[in-house]
């Protein structure tokens, strides 16, 4: 439905939900046609091409021996990531000393590139499946702790109030009223944190992996293969998509599906 605002800047005709999602996404593949035509073929092959490629993987049975690897790594990540970010956010919502300890820290997190917790995290630990992990906690748990932290300090002050009125117990009050409240931001930490993993587990590959994604776009890196790679990349932009509308967007929709008043389609 289109809102006062839509039809004020004049875009209330435009498509929503799923057009809009399919339209972006067709848009996003003219664009790559377009870029395709201007540089060399054996740069940047036409979707068309890194398509069929990226089936051709599929159907050799070597995509699914790295992309699981990659999957495997990403989910320790992110699960330690949600772990720290989660628990760092709530207490910094509903502590003062914990937002002061924790902000400077949290800058930081922010702060410092991907690139640099994979290289120092292949030093400290070497070839092991802790390099991947603990970079991908390390970059990934600042964003979905200031999500979170945003999220609890957003709660109205009276219904704390009143909860302590009551002698509500701090174990009850988290369970019942932060964590429900706070949930559309834990829950966009939950994205964030998510996409964020992926990325930095295939970074964390380049420097140590010997299987997953990032370990075999460097080594079509190196071997000139760079029809490979963008058959890779194109492999990896597609399980993406799988997972933001296969499998987040549905479990988006079950979590927040007593509010009646939220329109997804309007929000991706």
């Amino acid at each position: 439905m289109a809102t006062t605002d839509e039809t004020a800047y004049g875009i209330g005709n435009l498509p929503t939900g799923v057009p809009a999602r399919v339209f972006g996404i067709v848009l996003g593949f003219v664009g790559w046609f377009a870029l395709a035509s201007v540089f060399p073929n054996e740069l940047m092959p036409f979707p068309q091409e890194a398509l069929g490629d990226a089936w051709n993987l599929v159907a050799s049975g070597v995509a699914g021996t790295h992309l699981w690897a990659t999957m495997w790594r990403t989910l320790w990540g992110f699960i330690g990531s949600m772990v720290l970010g989660t628990m760092l956010g709530v207490f910094m919502g509903v502590n003062n000393f914990g937002q002061r300890f924790f902000t400077p820290w949290v800058v930081v997190g922010l702060s410092i590139p991907a690139i640099a917790w994979a290289a120092v995290a292949t030093l400290v630990f070497g070839i092991s499946i802790i390099t991947p992990v603990s970079a991908t906690v390390l970059t990934t748990f600042p964003y979905i702790a200031i999500n979170v932290w945003k999220g609890v300090e957003s709660i109205e002050a009276d219904l704390v109030a009143m909860s302590k009125s009551f002698n509500i117990s701090r174990k009850r009050m988290l369970k019942r009223l932060i964590l429900p409240s706070a949930a559309p931001f834990l829950f966009s930490g939950f994205r964030f944190g998510l996409a964020i993993s992926w990325k930095i587990v295939t970074i964390a590959e380049i420097f140590v992996g010997n299987s997953g994604v990032g370990y075999k776009l460097m080594q079509t890196y190196q071997l000139y293969q760079f029809e490979q790679a963008w058959a890779w990349a194109a492999l990896f932009m597609v399980v993406i998509l799988i997972i933001e509308y296969v499998v987040v967007k549905p479990l988006e929709k079950r979590v927040f599906e007593y509010r009646h008043d939220a329109d997804f389609d309007l929000i991706g």
